[in-house]
């Protein structure tokens, strides 16, 4: 298949060769050891645009695999289009090594995303008798992540010499003698061991993912999630972390601003999980999947007063209210029956029910026949009652005092006038992937520094809510159980987002990529991950940042206030001014009576 570009030859098909043999040999070999199933061919084209007698002699013989041939001009994102299984072959002529740049870094742009797949070097015989040409190759190499780099010289076929490189712990060049179809691995697995190589890092986030501390031996350890991840790498891998811009203490960056870091080289990865852009590029395999969250005080208990008036709902008030005048009906038409006196207002309410029904007590006619006497048995029982579960609720409502009305939506909460603290960055993360919460603008209170932020948020003043990551909120909760009551709840209904995938910023071309997703699923296989965000309460104390103190108000004994009567004083004033608005009424009645009746008896007849 020839396509439309003169420099992009696609083939599929089986080419005799004249003299590749120990190439062909040696191309077996890797490909029964490492399995590739696409072949990139680079080189340089002479001035008139053909390309040298290596590749028209170099042939494939019983491979019968694609062929991507390309030069220094043009350059591909590969990764986009096919799988990292592939070999790339790189013929380096001329004289200087300079002259090979161009051709060098058109294949890291190609292999982008996918330095770690084998390259092979083929050196001309011109460029060989530069004596430094496999030291400035080979560096060229590791500052480009082309990590499983080979080189032969031309007179391979007569030497059989493979010339590799390891950087672990230091630069070192390596000569070895090719056998065809023996055992010794080709491309050796760099990564296994690191023999004690100093990675550069950098560390940030907040607890209780990292936890720093000096502990009882004077050693400075770190602990939390990412800690234990990063004591796991360097025991995994034999490898130390160092870090170029190391931390003052413990108060470490802010994990965005820690990929600044990572991304102009200054470090190999940050120990600092935060959430990737999109397309994820320069980010390992998540570590964390976490919801963000909104954590918000408990809701805050009825005030004193409100006691009364929250025994009785209002459909049982109503009831009670609805018997009571039912048995006021009975009890007067029952009592005019036998040729009591009855008022007129007592078939509505009866002063004997009103009484009995609040438990005091109440006059019994004399010599009361059967029927009133069950009429006032059945006040007395209904008075018990009444009376005792009224007084049990109330005792209960002392003891223990029921809780305002729970927040079920945001209006509600920006109903209730609470802040909720959020930081900055992430206050604009929220706004800008969700358009729709710009209407509860009004509801945060943005805290620009993280340092002020983290001291809020772990201050536990039930004024605010707070953003809470569910990570978080492990250590929150753990914490909480030493209260004497909750002060916060967080509820999956009010979260922001679920599932946020969190990874480690490291370059694209890491050739610490592969061993960090190994490591991660190998961890999260034996589900030490989730043990160690268990364990974080615990070495938060072990660390100091933490004691087992309660924070919550303590509730005390106190004796009955004023203002606990409210309601009752309200009632008390309510009656007191209707009783004296009837009483001067009927004064006021008695004296227009009295003097109507002076004026008809002084009226001449």
């Amino acid at each position: 298949m020839v396509m439309a570009c003169p420099w992009l030859i696609l083939c599929l098909c089986p080419i005799w060769m004249t003299n590749g043999g120990t190439i062909q040999n040696l191309l077996l070999d890797i490909k029964h050891q490492s399995d590739f199933h696409y072949m990139l061919m680079m080189e340089n084209t002479n001035s008139s645009g053909n390309s040298s007698s290596w590749s028209r002699n170099l042939v494939l013989g019983e491979l019968q695999l694609p062929v991507l041939q390309l030069d220094a001009k043009v350059s591909y994102f590969l990764h986009d289009k096919m799988s990292k299984n592939l070999i790339s072959l790189v013929y380096l002529g001329g004289w200087k090594f300079e002259e090979s740049l161009q051709l060098l870094n058109a294949l890291v742009a190609n292999l982008r995303h996918m330095t770690t797949s084998r390259v092979l070097f083929l050196i001309s015989m011109e460029l060989a008798k530069d004596e430094t040409i496999l030291y400035k190759l080979f560096s060229y190499c590791w500052k480009m992540k082309l990590l499983n780099a080979l080189a032969l010289l031309e007179d391979f076929e007569t030497t059989n010499t493979l010339y590799g490189y390891t950087n672990f712990p230091t630069l070192q060049l390596e000569q070895r003698q090719y056998v065809h179809g023996s055992s010794m691995a080709i491309f050796p697995e760099r990564l296994k061991n690191l023999h004690g190589f100093r990675l550069p890092i950098i560390v940030g986030g907040s607890t209780p993912r990292v936890i720093a501390y000096f502990n009882k031996l004077g050693q400075f350890v770190y602990e939390g999630a990412v800690g234990h991840f990063m004591d796991a790498f360097q025991r995994k891998y034999n490898c130390r972390f160092y870090q170029p811009l190391p931390a003052k203490g413990n108060a470490f960056a802010p994990s965005q601003e820690t990929v600044a870091a990572v991304r102009n080289l200054t470090v190999e990865m940050s120990m600092a999980l935060t959430f990737p852009t999109i397309p994820p590029f320069g980010y390992s395999y998540p570590y964390e999947q976490m919801n963000w969250c909104m954590m918000l005080p408990v809701e805050a208990d009825v005030p004193t007063p409100e006691y009364y008036t929250r025994v009785f709902e209002l459909q049982a008030f109503l009831l009670a209210l609805a018997t009571m005048i039912g048995i006021s009906c009975l009890l007067a038409s029952s009592l005019r029956l036998h040729g009591y006196p009855v008022y007129k207002y007592e078939f509505f309410l009866h002063d004997s029910c009103l009484r009995g029904v609040l438990g005091q007590s109440f006059c019994e006619v004399f010599r009361a026949p059967i029927l009133v006497r069950g009429i006032y048995l059945q006040i007395c029982v209904l008075g018990i009652l009444i009376t005792a579960w009224y007084n049990s609720y109330f005792s209960t409502y002392v003891t223990t005092a029921p809780k305002q009305m729970p927040y079920n939506s945001y209006d509600d909460v920006m109903a209730a006038h609470i802040k909720v603290l959020a930081w900055k960055p992430e206050y604009g993360e929220l706004i800008g992937r969700l358009q729709q919460f710009r209407k509860y603008e009004h509801m945060f209170l943005v805290e620009p520094i993280f340092s002020r932020y983290l001291k809020f948020r772990d201050s536990f003043d039930t004024n605010f809510g707070y953003m809470m990551t569910s990570t978080k909120w492990v250590i929150v909760n753990e914490q909480q159980k030493v209260f004497t009551k909750p002060l916060f709840r967080l509820r999956n209904d009010f979260c922001f987002f679920n599932n946020i995938p969190f990874g480690f910023p490291v370059h694209e071309n890491s050739i610490y990529m592969e061993p960090i997703m190994n490591l991660i699923m190998e961890l999260d296989a034996n589900g030490l991950p989730s043990h160690w965000r268990k364990m974080g309460f615990t070495e938060l104390i072990k660390s100091g940042e933490l004691a087992f103190v309660d924070l919550s108000p303590h509730r005390e004994f106190r004796a009955m206030q004023l203002m606990d009567l409210q309601y009752i004083w309200y009632g008390f004033a309510f009656m007191a001014i209707l009783s004296t608005s009837v009483w001067l009424m009927e004064i006021v009645w008695h004296r227009l009576k009295r003097r109507w009746q002076l004026k008809m008896l002084t009226k001449p007849l």
